[in-house]
């Protein structure tokens, strides 16, 4: 399961660096559609760093944290996978409840 909570980390990383880059090439100029596009990888990028802090750590604290940014997390990208089909999307959603799922067994 420890090896299943790593690559959920990553991907949900992977993703959300992916989809911050691509904020460059979708948007030609700073606009507020482009900052909130870059930030939502930002949010991806954060998640998997909180992730990785429980994940060394081990601590009742970040597992409360984690768990809540987990939850959190799968509820929003299962709601967006299913208003919008597009396989980054369920991907996203996928590596979410992969989050979710591990930390819960890692406890």
């Amino acid at each position: 399961m420890k090896t299943l909570h790593l690559v959920a980390i990553a991907g949900i990383m992977l993703l959300g660096f992916a989809h911050s880059a691509l904020s460059f090439k979708k948007y030609n100029q700073l606009s507020a559609e482009a900052f909130w596009f870059f930030s939502a990888g930002l949010a991806l990028v954060f998640a998997g760093l909180a992730n990785g802090l429980h994940y060394q750590l081990q601590m009742p604290v970040t597992f409360r944290y984690t768990l809540a940014i987990n939850v959190l997390l799968v509820l929003f990208t299962v709601f967006l996978a299913i208003k919008v089909t597009a396989p980054t999307t369920i991907l996203v959603a996928v590596f979410s409840i992969l989050l979710c799922i591990a930390v819960l067994y890692n406890q």
